[in-house]
């Protein structure tokens, strides 16, 4: 210990010695290790963590899938899901799916909240115990015993001020009243939702079995695998297949590890780029410091020599290297933790608020242990080799006078090899970031099919208790939409039961005149319904035909409108209006076409809209197009509202715009983070090639001076500097290539129509840092040709 004492204490001396190039390593470590800090914070909570759910390890997602169709991980029904539960011997099987309220009471302004209906074993599965009251019972999971609710803890507090008196107290929903018996712990959360009340699900026995809603949640029985769980859902989907071949022919299912239902796919294929686009940036920072190191080892050589003379032996002087090394590290570290703060702080800003347990990631012990970890591993990755490199001194030519050095040529090769991989690891970073951020830019120029500006939307949900009807929901509306146009400022008003981007709603149709032997086989459709004036408010063009009117009641003819997609893929060279559909609301007659949009993904969908006033829905978002700021109406709509129900809140209230943005931030997140690391790698390697070209140049300072003293021009003397340089960028960008091209693939799923190996940006990339090292090259180069001959001769 007294030994590694003084050792610590003789670093710290050594390092005073340099402090501008001590300052640059720790700089070029803090970054790589802040970087890898943050994004651990993120992969920790994402990936690593266990659910916060009592053995949570045992807890599986149950799914159906059609396999012809390429359907993976499709909700299940409802007698479906009773089947399944009854007849597993390896999965204790619970279910919920997402039904929102209107809550409101005497002398409250009414409001929207999440809600759930769920199994009346749902908390049980789970193991959640709540802090008042009680679960579901299973006679409440029955049509007409089921108004009874738990509360979460957060509307317990908000809206009742954590009243420990409200059990049994009514709780009037959807002008239901419910009675409350239970109130859940602080932050539970299932799924990426945040839901304010639970109650049982209405089960009536007569529900559709092609009707796919629910995700089933199992908890494995002692001895059970999720593999044998997964063979056993599928064998009772195969035997449901027999019996109901009308509603089940094709349909299969599975179950996974409920881990993989909360953090997709594509969740994993993100954290996995970011996690290696850090650990890029920090093998940058070790071979940059690497090559510092070996700098300034090289300055060193007659006293390591004298140690040597003294009795040091090789393993002493790697020992006491490796310290100087380790004290850097720490050093690095320790700003790096710093600067994390800001990284996680940045990095849950770009995360989008529904991303599930976004609130979780934070700079905690765990955090801390991976800087801890990864610092020592760095101090040892950027020491080893300048510490192997310099135990070897000739100790009779470097104590000779004028002695230059003992790193010599391996030094050298080892200093030009970090180079290039410093150079090939920027050029995949950046490579990779720049097809990231084209295709955010390509997502934000888009042609969506509609114009954003000037428009806002918020949804209105009707009760079924108060509006029990079809006539009566098509009343409301057709009172409402005239009273929100006559708003001052409004210059549009529209609704759509979902927004662009919010969802798909796909149905099977049939054109009529055109059979099909297996109904299973018919094509899919996104489907909406629109009110008259929807995709004029929008400004999505109607290309031909008409449009919805106010003469298209319940009693008339059913109509639809397609978009150009159906029209083109199943009416080729045909026109498509007067023909006839079958959806899931009857035959309808096509009577427009109109643009196409981008609703659901990056390519458009086909699509077919039929009028809200025709088949009346009780959920609508209304946007409505303003001549100015679209969130000046907001009080405005909510007294429209109001006026026709007092009880009847307006939620969601927000531009367009806005939630455009929100949708899409899972989208571009990767390019936010990316662009980020990408900038690091780049100021990494800039500094690598200029730091090996300057200390190339001064090791040659005699050779430039005879070279000069011979007749040699300034110019070509800067151009000789200038090529190596430029050779060393070249080998890492013809790598770096190669790199890239492997980590491109990956990307794929995060590019908005940007092939991932598109020419211009790889050629782009590769002669910003080819300029960039050369121009890295150019200071040390011009230094040289200032050499004084003489000088340089009398150094000699």
């Amino acid at each position: 210990m007294e030994s590694l004492v003084n050792d610590i204490r003789y670093a710290l001396r050594t390092i005073r010695r340099s402090p501008g190039l001590i300052a640059v390593a720790v700089l070029s470590l803090s970054l790589g290790i802040g970087a890898n800090t943050a994004v651990f914070s993120a992969v920790d909570v994402f990936m690593l963590r266990p659910l916060p759910y009592p053995e949570a390890d045992r807890l599986v997602h149950v799914y159906s899938t059609v396999p012809e169709r390429g359907w993976n991980y499709s909700s299940v029904s409802i007698p479906d899901y009773l089947d399944l539960r009854e007849q597993s011997t390896t999965v204790d099987l619970a279910t919920s799916y997402g039904r929102d309220f209107n809550v409101s009471g005497p002398g409250e302004r009414p409001e929207r909240i999440n809600g759930e209906r769920a199994s009346w074993n749902y908390f049980r599965i789970l193991q959640i115990q709540p802090i008042l009251g009680r679960t579901f019972a299973p006679d409440e999971e029955r049509d007409g015993q089921h108004f009874v609710a738990i509360l979460s803890n957060e509307l317990w507090q908000r809206r009742f001020g954590a009243d420990p008196s409200i059990l049994g107290q009514s709780l009037l929903l959807d002008g239901e009243s419910y009675t409350v018996i239970g109130v859940l712990p602080a932050k539970f959360r299932f799924y990426e939702s945040r839901t304010d009340v639970w109650t049982p699900i209405p089960m009536t026995g007569e529900e559709s079995r092609g009707s796919h809603f629910l995700g089933p949640v199992g908890r494995l029985r002692p001895g059970a695998t999720i593999e044998q769980a997964n063979a056993e859902m599928a064998a009772i989907a195969g035997r449901l297949a027999g019996q109901y071949p009308e509603s089940n022919e094709g349909w299969s299912a599975g179950a996974r590890d409920l881990h993989q239902r909360i953090f997709s796919i594509e969740f994993r294929m993100g954290t996995l780029i970011g996690s290696v686009a850090v650990a890029f940036v920090l093998l940058i920072a070790c071979a940059n410091v690497a090559n510092l190191m070996l700098t300034r080892v090289s300055g060193r050589g007659r006293e390591i020599a004298v140690r040597g003379a003294l009795g040091a032996g090789r393993a002493r002087i790697v020992r006491q290297l490796l310290t100087e090394s380790m004290v850097v590290s720490f050093l690095g570290g320790t700003l790096g933790v710093v600067l994390s703060i800001a990284g996680i702080r940045g990095l849950v800003s770009v995360m989008p608020a529904w991303f599930p347990r976004v609130e979780d990631i934070a700079l905690d012990g765990r955090v801390l242990l991976f800087a801890l970890v990864i610092t020592v591993i760095t101090g040892i990755l950027f020491g080893a080799a300048p510490a192997l490199q310099s135990s070897r001194p000739n100790i009779t030519d470097a104590l000779k006078e004028g002695g230059r050095g003992h790193v010599g040529a391996k030094g050298d090769r080892l200093r030009k090899t970090l180079v290039i991989a410093e150079v090939a690891l920027s050029l995949a970073l950046l490579v990779a970031s720049a097809l990231l951020v084209k295709g955010f830019l390509r997502l934000q120029t888009a042609d969506f099919g509609w114009v954003t500006e000037n428009l806002l939307t918020f949804e209105v949900a009707l009760p079924a208790t108060e509006y029990e009807t079809d006539e009566s929901v098509d009343r409301f509306y057709r009172e409402l939409m005239p009273r929100l146009a006559a708003i001052p400022g409004v210059e549009s008003i529209g609704a759509t039961n979902l927004l662009p981007m919010e969802g798909n709603s796909n149905t099977f149709f049939q054109i009529i005149g055109r059979e099909v032997d297996d109904l299973q086989q018919r094509p899919l459709t996104e489907f909406r319904r629109v009110s008259p004036d929807y995709h004029q408010t929008m400004g999505t063009s109607l290309l031909r035909g008409r449009g919805f009117g106010t003469d298209d009641r319940s009693d008339t003819h059913p109509v639809v409108l397609i978009n150009e997609s159906l029209a083109e893929q199943y009416f080729p060279g045909e026109d498509p209006i007067g023909k006839q559909i079958e959806l899931w609301t009857g035959t309808h007659e096509i009577v427009g076409v109109v643009q196409n949009t981008l609703d659901v993904d990056q390519y458009p969908q086909p699509m077919s809209f039929v009028s809200s006033f025709q088949f009346p829905t009780r959920n609508m978002s209304v946007v409505a197009r303003t001549s100015g700021r679209p969130t000046a109406i907001t009080d405005a709509a909510r007294s429209a509202v109001v006026g026709l129900d007092p009880d009847l809140p307006i939620y969601a209230v927000r531009t367009l715009q806005s939630h455009i943005d929100e949708e899409q931030g899972g989208s571009t997140i990767m390019a936010k983070i990316m662009g980020a690391v990408a900038v690091i790698a780049l100021f990494l390697a800039v500094i690598g090639v200029y730091g090996v070209m300057a200390y190339s140049v001064s090791q040659r300072t005699q050779e430039v001076g005879i070279r000069m003293a011979l007749g040699a021009q300034r110019g070509s003397v800067l151009g000789m500097i200038l090529r190596q340089g430029a050779g060393l960028a070249l080998i890492g960008v013809v790598i770096g290539i190669g790199i890239a091209a492997l980590v491109s693939r990956s990307l794929s799923i995060f590019l908005f129509g940007v092939n991932p190996f598109d020419p211009v940006t790889f050629a782009g990339v590769s002669i910003t840092l080819l300029s960039a090292g050369v121009a890295a090259t150019y200071l040390p180069a011009l230094r040289a040709t200032k050499v004084d001959p003489l000088e340089a001769l009398r150094n000699e």
